[in-house]
C-alpha cells in the first residue's frame, strides 16, 4: 500500500525544510543556460521583450532544479515582493506597494477586477498625486527623474516586468491582451530629447511564429527609427496595428517555435496571473542614454503605457478580440537584475511551515488511531 511521503518525517524536520536555505542563481538575460548562453527575446521596436517561462525552460533543461520558484527566470510579483521595487501601475491597493520614493510618480491604479474596462492608459486615468508634484512631472504619464532613478538602480540598468492577467477559460483567445508603451526623456527644460518604442509597427497582430507580426526573434533596435508624432499608437485593425499581443501560449514543437494551430510538443503559458511576471523588457538604447547622463539633474523620464483595446480600434466587434482587458490586475514595475526576487517570501514560505506542521500533526494522529 502507498504511503504518505510526510510519514515519519518528525515536526522539527518539517519546519528545516520549509526554511531551508538555498542558493539560487542570478537573474542574468546574458546567461540563460548558465553557460553563457544569452536569452533569446523579441524585438519590438525599441524594446527587446524576454518570455520569461522560456528563459525558466531553458535554465532547466540545462541545469534542473525545475521552472517554478527559485528558477532565476520565476520573478515574483506579489505585493509583498514588489513593494519595494519601482511600481509604475499595479492594480493592488494600499501602502507600500502604490508607494514610490521622491520625484516618482506613485504607481497607476489598474484595473483589479472583471469590472467591465477593456482598455487602460496613463493618459485616461487619474494620475496618482497629479501633476507637479516635482520638478519634470507632468499628466497622463507615469514620471520618474533619471537622478532618482539612478539613485535607486543603483546605477545599474533598468528592466521592466510585465504580468499578464487575462482570465483562464473559455478560447484560447480570452488569453490574449494587446499592448504598447512609448519611453521619452526630457530634458531640465522640458524639451524632448529621446522617444524610445515599444511598438508592432503597424504590422498584423499575430504572434512571432507567424512572421507577419511587427516582431524580430533576436532584433536590432539600431534599426527601428521613430516615426509619426509622440502620443499616437496607430490601434487600426488585427492586419496593422502598434499594439503588441501580450500573453496566452507560445508553442515548441522539438524546440521550435510554431503556430499553436500547427503541431507541437510542448505548450508554454504566458498568462501567468499577477503573482508571477511573465515578461522582462529591455530597452538598450535607453540604458546607454542613462549611462551617458547618470545622476544628471533636471533629466526626466515619462512612461505612456497602454493596454487593452483601444477606443480607436476600427470595428472593435471584430478587431479587439483577443485584446480587450477581461480580467485585470496587470502590474508593470521596474528592478535591475540584482533586484529580482525569484523565491518565496517569507510569509509564503512560514505558510508552508504551518501546512507541512499541520500535516505532520494529522500524520501522528491517523497512526494512533488505527
Amino acid at each position: 500500500m502507498a504511503r504518505n511521503k510526510f510519514i515519519g518525517l518528525s515536526l522539527t524536520a518539517a519546519c528545516s525544510l520549509a526554511f531551508a536555505s538555498t542558493s539560487f542563481a542570478a537573474f542574468d538575460l546574458s546567461n540563460c543556460d548558465g553557460f553563457g548562453t544569452a536569452c533569446p527575446y523579441v524585438t519590438y521596436g525599441d524594446g527587446n521583450s524576454y518570455a520569461l517561462p522560456i528563459n525558466a525552460l531553458i535554465y532547466d533543461t540545462a541545469q534542473g532544479g525545475g521552472t517554478g520558484p527559485g528558477n532565476p527566470f520565476y520573478v515574483v510579483s506579489t505585493p509583498g515582493a514588489i513593494q519595494d521595487l519601482t511600481v509604475v501601475a499595479t492594480g493592488a491597493s494600499g501602502q507600500p506597494v502604490n508607494t514610490n520614493y521622491p520625484s516618482a510618480d506613485d504607481a497607476y491604479q489598474t484595473p483589479n477586477g472583471q469590472n467591465g474596462s477593456a482598455y487602460f492608459s496613463t493618459g485616461t486615468v487619474s494620475d496618482p498625486g497629479g501633476a507637479g508634484e516635482f520638478t519634470g512631472d507632468v499628466s497622463q504619464t507615469w514620471d520618474v527623474t533619471l537622478a532618482a532613478l539612478a539613485g535607486f538602480l543603483g546605477g545599474d540598468s533598468p528592466v521592466f516586468f510585465f504580468n499578464n492577467n487575462q482570465v483562464n477559460s473559455g478560447a484560447s483567445t480570452n488569453q490574449n491582451l494587446a499592448a504598447w508603451a512609448q519611453l521619452t526623456v526630457t530634458d531640465p527644460n522640458g524639451n524632448v530629447i529621446a522617444t524610445f518604442d515599444f511598438t508592432n509597427q503597424d504590422q498584423a497582430y499575430t504572434g512571432i511564429a507567424s512572421g507577419t507580426s511587427g516582431g524580430v526573434i533576436n532584433g536590432d533596435v539600431g534599426a527601428y527609427t521613430h516615426v509619426g508624432a509622440l502620443d499616437s499608437p496607430i490601434a487600426g485593425t488585427n492586419t496593422n496595428t502598434d499594439y503588441v499581443l501580450s500573453g496566452g501560449q507560445l508553442c515548441l514543437n522539438a524546440g521550435v517555435l510554431v503556430e499553436c494551430t500547427q503541431a507541437h510538443d510542448q505548450t508554454i503559458d504566458l498568462n501567468l496571473g499577477a503573482n508571477q511576471a511573465a515578461y522582462a523588457i529591455v530597452f538598450p538604447e535607453l540604458n546607454t542614454l542613462l549611462a551617458s547622463l547618470g545622476g544628471a539633474a533636471g533629466y526626466t523620464l515619462h512612461i505612456d503605457l497602454r493596454f487593452g483595446c483601444d477606443p480607436g480600434t476600427i470595428d472593435p466587434a471584430t478587431n479587439c478580440v483577443g485584446r480587450s482587458l477581461n480580467n485585470g490586475y496587470e502590474q508593470v514595475f521596474i528592478s535591475s537584475a540584482s533586484q529580482v526576487i525569484n523565491t518565496p517570501e517569507p510569509g509564503m514560505l512560514a505558510l508552508l511551515a504551518i501546512s507541512l506542521l499541520g500535516l505532520g500533526w494529522t500524520t501522528v494522529r491517523a497512526r494512533k488511531n488505527r
